[in-house]
């Protein structure tokens, strides 16, 4: 009998547990998939630390898509006494350069950005906005005025047992894809800036 070929794995490695509960839920629901999603959680690691783990990554996986959330490299940045190139937003800058030009690491590693969090590309499911929101707080304070999120709440229960947070968001899918696209591509020299680059995965999945 002729081998079946092992299916694709394709690595995820976000800064956040939402973003660990929305794959997984994710990856829960597109049973159809061909690939295999492998979400993984570094524990608040630095830039630079999440990045060697990205890439040793992608070395084992098809891709690796690196979900970052801006909100704690703004707030890092901000918080940050040492030299101005070893600040958060300044290391971050070179490693997305580093990508960028590396025709390897371009090939291997798609690199998502979200301002100012995973929340703004629920958010994008349910209303059209460009705007800034300065903390994740206010994003979550906009997404509960809208249908079908009055309840929406960052919690394991909310995103896990009690919603399942990916059937609930599926329907408006396409309208968040589109949206997201209207807040334009991640630019590592103006961080403050609404965007979510989530639609990438949805794009090589081809979901």
């Amino acid at each position: 009998m002729p081998k079946i070929a092992p299916k694709k794995t394709y690595g995820f490695v976000g800064d956040g547990e939402t973003e660990l509960w929305y794959l997984q839920m994710l990856k829960k629901n597109e049973t159809t998939l061909t690939v295999t999603i492998k979400p993984e959680l570094p524990q608040k690691k630095s830039v630079d630390e999440q990045f060697n783990y990205v890439v040793s990554l992608a070395e084992v996986h098809e891709k690796v898509f690196w979900i970052v959330d801006m909100d704690v490299i703004i707030r890092e940045t901000r918080e940050f006494k040492g030299p101005r190139d070893k600040a958060p937003a300044s290391v971050l800058k070179q490693r997305y350069q580093q990508i960028t030009n590396d025709p390897v690491l371009r090939s291997k590693v798609i690199f998502i950005g979200n301002t100012p969090c995973l929340e703004y590309w629920i958010l994008l499911h349910i209303f059209q906005t460009t705007r800034y929101y300065d903390t994740c707080d206010l994003v979550c304070q906009e997404i509960v005025k809208h249908e079908p999120l009055t309840g929406y709440e960052k919690t394991k229960r909310y995103y896990l047992q009690a919603n399942d947070i990916y059937k609930r968001l599926k329907p408006y899918l396409n309208t968040a894809k589109t949206n997201a696209l209207r807040t334009g591509p991640f630019d590592p020299d103006n961080l403050q800036k609404g965007l979510s680059e989530m639609h990438k995965i949805f794009t090589e999945l081809g979901i």
